[in-house]
C-alpha cells in the first residue's frame, strides 16, 4: 500500500513556483540583458565587420566580459536570495496559510523540501538558462570560451545558494515577513559591524588603542560573506609581453587567464549546506501558532531581547557621542540610555504591546552589565593603558607612522620591522613617555607632536599593539631617557634611516631583476607649485644613486634633527631626488624612492653638477643651478 505521506510534494512545489513567477522572471531578465543580449550586440558588430578584423568583438566578449560578469552575481544573489526566501516560505507568516499547509498529508520534511527547492529554482534554473543562451550566442559567433562560462556559472550558482540558504535560515526564526529581511541584513553584517563598534568604543575609552590584530579582521571577513566574496572572487585576462619588441607591446596570441575565489565559493557552499540543514531541523520543530511573532523560536527570545539592547546601546550610543561630543562620561551615558531603551523596544516587539515597563528587572540587568564594563575599561582595571614592555621582553617590533620632522620624502613615515635591541630600547623609551604624557593630539607650541605606532612581538609569542601622539620637547634632546632624546638617537642612526628610506628594498628590487630606469630632480615653489625633470637614465641614474648612498652612509643626506623643531614641526627642503625601478618586461613601476636634497650632500651635488646638461626644463634648471652655486 502506498504511504499517505511524502518527502516531496510536486503540487506544492509547482504552486510555489507559479505563484511567484514575477520574481524569477525579473531575475532572468536582468541576467538576459547582462549576458546573452549583450553578446548579440557584439555578434551584430562582427557581422557588420565594423573593425575590419571579423570576429574580434565576440571573441572579446567571450574571453573577458563573461568572466567579469561574475562580479555582478554578488549583489544579485544578496537581493534575490532574500526575496526568494520570503516568497517560498511566505506561508509561515500567516496563521491561516500555516495551518493549511500543516494539515496537508505531507510530512514536515516534504513541505520544507518542496518550498526550499521551489525558492532555489527561482535562481538556479535561470542561471542554467542564461548559461545555455550565452553558449549559443558564442557558438553562433564562432568562438566559445568554456572556461569563462563555467567560472560565471559556478560563482553565480554558489553565491545564490549561499545567500538563499542564509535567508531561509533566518526565515525559521521569525513569524513576521518584514522581520525576515531585517534578520537577514543583520546576519550579513553582524560580525563586521560588532568589530567596528567595539573598535570605535575602545578607541575612545583606551588611550593608545591601535585596533585589533589582523586575525580578528580575517575572521570578521570570513563571517561577512559579501565582504569576503567581493574581495576574493575575480577573473582576469592578460597577455604575454611581445618578445620581438616590434609593434604591440603584447603578444595577443599568448593569452593567460587568472581565476581567484573558487575555493572561497566552495567553502561558502559547504556553509550554505550546513545552514540548510539547520533550517530543516528548525522547520520540523517550528510551532504553527508562531505565525505573526517577531521571534518564532522561544529559546531565541532572550537572545533577541538582550542582543537588541546591547546593539542599540553600542550603535546609537556611539552615534550620539559623535554628534554631541564630550568625553568618556558622555559616551558612557549615551550607551547606557540607548541600551535600556533598546531593551524595552525589543520587549514591545516580542509582547506586541507597549505595556512592558513592569519587566524592569531585565533593563536593570542590561544597565548593570554596561556599568561593569565601564568600570573595567574606564578605570583601566586590566592595565591596558599603562603597560609598557621591557626591551628585554621584546623579540621584535613593527614601527609605523614615526614622524615629527618631515622632509616630504620617503623617510617621513617610518614603516620598519625591528629586532635590534638598541633600537627597541629607544622605542620603548618613547612608548613610556607617551603613557606618562597621555597626549593625543599634535602640538605646535614649545613641543612637537610625533606620531608613534608600535606592534610588538614578545618573546613568549604574544603581541602588543599601541598607537600614540607623543609629546616631544626639542629642548630635551640631550636629556637621556626622554622622548626627545630617544627620537634624536633614531634620527642620527644611519642604519635605521637607511632602512627607513627603503634603500635596502631598492637594491633588492634591482638585484632581483628590476631595472633602475631613471632619476628625477623635483622642485617645489610656493608660487608655481611642484615640477620635476629627469636628470639621468640608466648608467647616469645608477651613478647618481651611488653618490646618494655614499652621502647617506656618511650622514650627509636624509639627516633629521629635533633642534629648533619647536618653531615648526615640519621641515621641508622642498627639492627631492627620486629613483624609479621598473619591470624590464612590461615597464611597470616596481619601486620608487624619494629623498630630500640637502646642501651637506657633497657627493650627490658633485654628481648632479656632471648631469646638469641632461635637464631640458628651464624652470627646473634654474632651481637646479641654485643648488650648484
Amino acid at each position: 500500500m502506498r504511504s499517505g505521506t511524502s518527502f516531496f510534494d510536486w503540487t506544492v512545489f509547482k504552486k510555489t513556483v507559479c505563484r511567484f513567477w514575477p520574481l524569477w522572471v525579473a531575475y532572468f531578465v536582468l541576467w538576459l540583458i547582462m549576458l546573452p543580449l549583450e553578446g548579440l550586440i557584439y555578434l551584430r558588430m562582427d557581422a557588420n565587420d565594423l573593425n575590419g578584423f571579423g570576429g574580434s568583438y565576440i571573441k572579446e566578449f567571450a574571453q573577458g566580459m563573461v568572466g567579469n560578469r561574475a562580479g555582478g552575481a554578488l549583489p544579485m544573489a544578496v537581493v534575490f536570495g532574500v526575496l526568494a526566501a520570503m516568497a517560498a516560505f511566505s506561508h509561515l507568516y500567516n496563521a491561516r496559510s500555516a495551518n493549511l499547509y500543516g494539515s496537508l498529508p505531507v510530512r514536515r520534511e516534504g513541505l520544507f523540501a518542496s518550498h526550499y527547492l521551489a525558492g532555489l529554482s527561482y535562481l538556479i534554473v535561470p542561471n542554467g538558462a542564461i548559461f545555455l543562451l550565452t553558449l549559443l550566442v558564442e557558438g553562433l559567433g564562432g568562438y566559445v570560451d568554456m572556461q569563462a562560462l563555467l567560472f560565471w556559472l559556478a560563482v553565480t550558482c554558489g553565491e545564490c545558494f549561499l545567500f538563499y540558504s542564509m535567508a531561509v535560515f533566518c526565515a525559521m526564526f521569525t513569524g513576521h515577513i518584514l522581520a525576515l529581511p531585517a534578520f537577514y541584513g543583520v546576519l550579513n553584517v553582524f560580525v563586521a559591524g560588532v568589530v567596528q563598534l567595539f573598535y570605535l568604543t575602545l578607541d575612545n575609552f583606551y588611550y593608545g588603542f591601535a585596533g585589533f590584530g589582523d586575525w580578528v579582521y580575517g575572521i570578521a571577513k570570513w563571517l561577512t560573506p559579501a565582504w569576503k566574496l567581493e574581495g576574493d572572487v575575480s577573473y582576469s585576462v592578460g597577455y604575454a609581453a611581445n618578445p620581438s619588441g616590434v609593434g604591440d607591446a603584447f603578444d595577443y596570441s599568448r593569452r593567460t587567464v587568472t581565476v581567484w575565489g573558487l575555493d572561497t565559493v566552495g567553502i561558502y557552499v559547504l556553509a550554505a549546506a550546513a545552514l540548510t540543514a539547520g533550517a530543516f531541523f528548525l522547520y520540523r520543530a517550528r510551532r504553527l501558532e508562531s505565525a505573526g511573532d517577531v521571534v518564532s523560536v522561544r529559546p531565541m527570545r532572550p537572545v533577541f531581547k538582550y542582543g537588541v539592547a546591547i546593539c542599540a546601546g553600542m550603535v546609537f550610543g556611539v552615534g550620539t557621542y559623535f554628534m554631541l561630543g564630550g568625553g568618556e562620561l558622555t559616551l558612557m551615558a549615551a550607551i547606557l540610555i540607548w541600551g535600556v531603551t533598546g531593551y524595552f523596544a525589543a520587549q514591545m516587539l516580542l509582547d506586541k504591546s507597549f505595556r512592558v515597563f513592569k519587566q524592569w528587572k531585565g533593563a536593570v540587568a542590561v544597565a548593570g552589565v554596561f556599568v561593569a564594563l565601564f568600570l573595567v575599561v574606564g578605570l583601566d582595571l586590566t592595565g591596558y593603558e599603562t603597560r609598557v614592555p621591557h626591551a628585554a621582553e621584546v623579540k621584535s617590533v613593527h614601527v609605523g607612522g614615526l614622524s615629527a620632522v618631515n622632509f616630504a620624502d620617503s623617510g617621513d613615515t617610518v614603516e620598519l620591522d625591528i629586532d635590534n635591541p638598541n633600537e627597541i630600547e629607544l622605542l620603548t623609551v618613547m612608548h613610556r613617555a607617551a603613557v606618562e604624557d597621555r597626549s593625543d593630539e599634535w602640538h605646535n607650541g614649545s613641543t612637537v607632536g610625533a606620531r608613534l605606532e608600535l606592534d610588538y612581538t614578545l618573546n613568549n609569542g604574544s603581541t602588543l599593539r599601541r598607537s600614540y601622539y607623543v609629546d616631544v620637547d626639542p629642548k630635551e634632546i640631550d636629556r637621556e631617557g626622554t622622548a626627545a632624546w630617544a627620537l634624536e638617537q633614531l634620527y642620527h642612526n644611519t642604519d635605521f634611516y637607511w632602512r627607513a628610506y627603503g634603500f635596502d628594498v631598492l637594491e633588492e628590487e634591482i638585484a632581483g631583476g628590476g631595472r633602475l630606469d631613471s632619476a628625477e630632480f623635483g622642485h617645489y615653489d610656493e608660487e608655481w607649485g611642484s615640477a620635476s625633470d629627469v636628470v639621468g637614465y640608466g648608467d647616469d641614474a645608477r651613478a647618481l644613486l651611488d653618490a646618494v648612498e655614499e652621502d647617506m652612509r656618511a650622514g650627509r643626506i636624509g639627516v633629521r634633527t629635533l633642534a629648533g623643531a619647536e618653531d615648526s614641526y615640519r621641515y621641508n627642503p622642498r627639492d627631492c631626488l627620486s629613483f624609479r625601478v621598473v619591470d624590464p618586461a612590461g615597464g611597470d613601476t616596481q619601486y620608487t624612492l624619494e629623498i630630500a636634497l640637502q646642501d651637506t650632500a657633497s657627493s650627490t651635488l658633485a654628481e648632479l653638477d656632471r648631469l646638469e646638461a641632461n635637464l631640458d626644463n628651464e624652470y627646473i634648471r634654474e632651481a637646479f643651478e641654485e643648488w650648484l652655486k
